[in-house]
């Protein structure tokens, strides 16, 4: 992380990408816990390597410029999302056309077990016949 100070050592600023001409490398050992969550320029003290908070700080003398909503920028061009989307559709029916021929196959099987349990229990009831002692 990088800090900014001005002639009073006040923290103006920071960086925790990239940094600015004349920042100062800070380690994070240093950087207390809430700096990020809490900071405003001036409220933190460099002081002989630590960071301090600002004992003369005052909340309302600071100005309160608008902030900006960041600009989203999406990865890739247009052209570029249209094939990734059009790609993505051709996977989708190919994926759809395989579901349903494993669901045609699923239902050929279970008719084909049907028919061979029928057929087993059709010899199953032969051999009963064959072993039963028919009465005279």
């Amino acid at each position: 992380m990088q800090i900014l100070v001005n002639e009073n050592n006040l923290i103006i600023s920071y960086a925790t990408v990239g940094g600015f001409e004349n920042g100062i490398e800070i380690d994070d050992p240093i950087v207390p816990q809430d700096f990020i969550l809490h900071f405003k320029p001036k409220r933190y003290l460099y002081n002989e390597g630590t960071i301090e908070l600002n004992s003369d700080f005052e909340e309302y003398t600071e100005i309160n410029l608008p902030t900006v909503p960041p600009t989203i920028v999406a990865p890739g061009t247009d052209e570029e999302l249209r094939v990734m989307f059009a790609t993505m559709q051709v996977q989708l029916v190919q994926a759809n056309t395989m579901v349903m021929q494993l669901s045609k196959q699923n239902s050929q099987l279970s008719q084909e077990l049907v028919r061979l349990n029928q057929a087993i229990d059709d010899i199953k009831e032969e051999d009963k016949d064959e072993n039963a002692i028919s009465e005279v």
